[in-house]
């Protein structure tokens, strides 16, 4: 920790960004709670991320509910001497997921970071089938699209899938339960998800819960103007609240109104950022 505070200090020293230290905290402003929901019972959706501080005002049918459990079909082990296991929670919709690993963490968290996936489910229900044996698998995640397609994830490192027979398990999985477990199955290991790559999304996700739509919409205004790409941290200085601009972007990231350079390595203030 030392360490990456001195190489920061040193960064900014060599680019002229060393900041004062300020004499007073300030706090993220977020348009929701950052736990849980604000909805009215009976009329908003249960995947509503739910109304914001100003839509529930003074208003008197409105409740907070706390986040749901998870839905998952089977309880894991909550530790394992081979792997991190633990909780993680979808802030869009209000809801705990669990994972075995923190590759399925990285995975769960490279789902809720894009737009696109309308829902999210972790240890759906098993699915039966037969490899020389009856068997029943449980998938990590099936995960729905706002095209209604569904695709179930089978997430293991890679030099477990010729022990685990990983791929025969799920063509014949796919041979029975396509398309009424979920449109498509894939496998993914660490080659998709990288840790920059998960890292990434986790930062997305932390912004989208601090979402303040007010400062996303002035630096949205502010990259307009500007009209090319910049690195994140001038666009900091320029608008003076670190925070709030990295929180922004990374909000407008995953709007797709915002382009950052290198999107496959790790996300840092000397990134290029863009309009798309």
């Amino acid at each position: 920790m030392l360490e990456e505070r001195v190489v920061t200090y040193l960064r900014e020293t060599e680019r002229g960004t060393v900041r004062p230290v300020p004499q007073s905290v300030s706090f993220a402003d977020p348009d929701r709670p950052t736990g849980g929901r604000l909805i009215i019972p009976g009329v908003t959706p249960e995947n509503d991320p739910g109304l914001t501080f100003e839509q529930a005002g003074e208003r008197t049918d409105v409740v907070w509910v706390p986040t749901r459990l998870s839905m998952a079909s089977r309880k894991i082990a909550e530790s394992s001497h081979a792997s991190v296991r633990g909780q993680t929670v979808d802030s869009a919709r209000n809801i705990v997921l669990r994972f075995e690993s923190i590759l399925e963490y990285f995975f769960a968290h490279i789902l809720m970071s894009r737009k696109e996936v309308v829902r999210i489910e972790d240890q759906p229900p098993p699915v039966k089938f037969n490899l020389g044996k009856n068997r029943k698998h449980y998938f990590d995640f099936r995960a729905t699209f706002s095209d209604g397609w569904r695709t179930g994830f089978n997430v293991k490192p890679s030099d477990l899938l010729e022990r685990d027979q990983t791929f025969e398990k799920m063509d014949a999985i796919n041979a029975v339960h396509t398309p009424s477990f979920s449109d498509d199955i894939l496998v993914v290991t660490e080659v998709e998800v990288t840790r920059a790559k998960g890292l990434n999304a986790v930062d997305v996700n932390q912004a989208r819960r601090n979402r303040n739509q007010s400062e996303c919409d002035q630096v949205l205004d502010r990259l307009l103007v500007i009209g090319e790409p910049i690195k994140i941290w001038r666009l900091q200085d320029m608008i003076g609240d670190p925070g709030m601009v990295w929180d922004a972007i990374l909000c407008l990231l995953y709007d797709k109104k915002v382009h950052i350079q290198t999107p496959g390595l790790r996300f840092s203030d000397d990134r290029l950022v863009r309009v798309r």
